[in-house]
């Protein structure tokens, strides 16, 4: 099925030999060194303006997702609406993010970043695997630490892993949530890897503009 913004949505049997699964089937034995990730967290899919709010009953009459976490962020182009849908055991997660107001592009060459969100249960330690095996991880400029520092009362060996790894973070309450992400692949595409705990729901919102503004700022460099 096509979802309005031209999304291909495929149904698959999971029990069949012949099915989806068989396509990932594992070959050799895994090494000693692992990276965490664990699942897929969420995905984020990038709207047309005009069909943010279709995509919302689409994906809510497909797959009884509920919308939750409306917000409005600062993007480096103007403003970004974003919306999460989710079941109610929040086992499949979608991110929509639409463009308001849009004064140029992304970025140079990337229209419309979308991204998928690994689930991890050790940020720092997919971290270092992910620097181990060259992955281009983004790099979170030093005063988003120095803001960090004076918003949160975290402990200073927290605060020196989130810097030393450029790991981002949020608190709701007691619930935390931990993010990095790599730089733009090709020109659509970058990957996130999150380590949430009990409790927390969100997907570290209040992160973004700084994650965009280094994106943009990574990619233009890139050029």
């Amino acid at each position: 099925m096509a979802a309005p913004d031209g999304t291909a949505v495929f149904f698959c049997r999971t029990g069949a030999p012949d099915g989806w699964r068989g396509d990932f089937i594992l070959s050799g034995s895994p090494g000693e060194t692992r990276t965490g990730v664990t699942a897929i967290d969420h995905l984020a899919l990038s709207q047309p303006f005009d069909a943010f709010d279709e995509a919302t009953l689409f994906y809510r009459s497909l797959f009884g997702l509920a919308p939750e976490h409306d917000a409005e962020l600062a993007a480096p182009f103007g403003l970004v609406r974003s919306r999460a849908v989710t079941d109610p055991d929040r086992r499949l997660r979608l991110l929509l993010d639409g463009t308001l107001l849009r004064r140029g592009a992304w970025a140079p060459a990337v229209p419309d970043p979308q991204h998928v969100a690994f689930a991890t249960d050790d940020i720092f330690r997919t971290a270092r695997a992910l620097r181990e095996r060259g992955a281009p991880l983004l790099a979170v400029p030093g005063n988003y630490y120095d803001d960090l520092d004076a918003r949160l009362p975290l402990a200073p060996d927290l605060l020196r892993a989130l810097r030393e790894n450029d790991v981002m973070y949020d608190r709701d309450g007691d619930a935390e949530y931990f993010h990095l992400c790599t730089e733009i692949l090709g020109s659509r595409v970058f990957f996130e890897f999150v380590q949430r705990t009990s409790g927390y729901t969100g997907y570290g919102t209040v992160n973004a503009p700084v994650r965009m503004a280094a994106h943009r700022a990574a990619h233009s460099r890139g050029r």
